[in-house]
């Protein structure tokens, strides 16, 4: 009952970190011109990207860093950073992104910045780091890598869900839905980079 208990603990953990609905407003404004095959296609490669992306974590993650000397708060910081600068390009809009251009260019955002470091970025990645060290067993290793599977099948489904709601708005709401999505996504950057900054401070002072 207490292994239940802890691998639930990790779950719903991991799950409030990676908190698929924070990729929506991304997903919905870089998806706007395309058809339902592409974004679905887009929701699957985001989906296999975050579950790649933390099973790597969970076996390599912290040689990795330790390898490059690359600390938490230094992540947390880069992918702040890349995500306000593709909120402001969301916010201002510019031609790509309108669905009557008559040379759409299609956007490959499903791994960056979709799946990282929006999705599996710097809070998840440590959260699953932790819980590596943590595992003793084979069972313990079994069960993460359950719950990451699980935690990708979510990612997926929010996704295509939200790219459903897509049917019902027009050219104009897109527009709207865009910037609107577009301010949400720098507030999570905005974030990202102040929780950044403050780790830096407290790691070195």
């Amino acid at each position: 009952m207490e292994e239940l208990t802890y691998y639930l603990k990790v779950f719903i953990s991991v799950f409030v970190l990676v908190n698929p609905l924070e990729g929506i407003p991304l997903f919905l404004s870089s998806t706007a011109s395309m058809d339902a095959a592409q974004k679905s296609k887009i929701a699957k490669q985001a989906a296999i990207g975050v579950i790649t992306i933390l099973l790597f974590t969970l076996f390599l993650g912290k040689l990795v860093l330790q390898l490059f000397a690359i600390t938490i708060p230094a992540f947390t910081l880069a992918g702040g950073i890349i995500i306000f600068l593709i909120a402001i390009k969301m916010v201002l809009g510019n031609d790509e992104d309108n669905p009557n251009s008559p040379t759409p260019v299609k956007k490959d955002i499903a791994i960056v910045p979709l799946a990282t470091p929006l999705l599996a970025g710097p809070g998840p990645i440590s959260s699953v780091i932790l819980y590596a060290t943590q595992s003793t067993t084979i069972l313990d290793w079994i069960m993460l890598t359950i719950v990451i599977f699980i935690i990708g099948i979510a990612v997926y489904f929010s996704l295509r869900g939200a790219a459903k709601m897509q049917v019902y708005l027009k050219d104009n709401g897109v527009s709207v839905m865009t910037r609107i999505s577009g301010i949400l996504v720098a507030a999570i950057a905005v974030e990202m980079i102040v929780s950044g900054l403050i780790q830096m401070i407290n790691l070195y002072k």
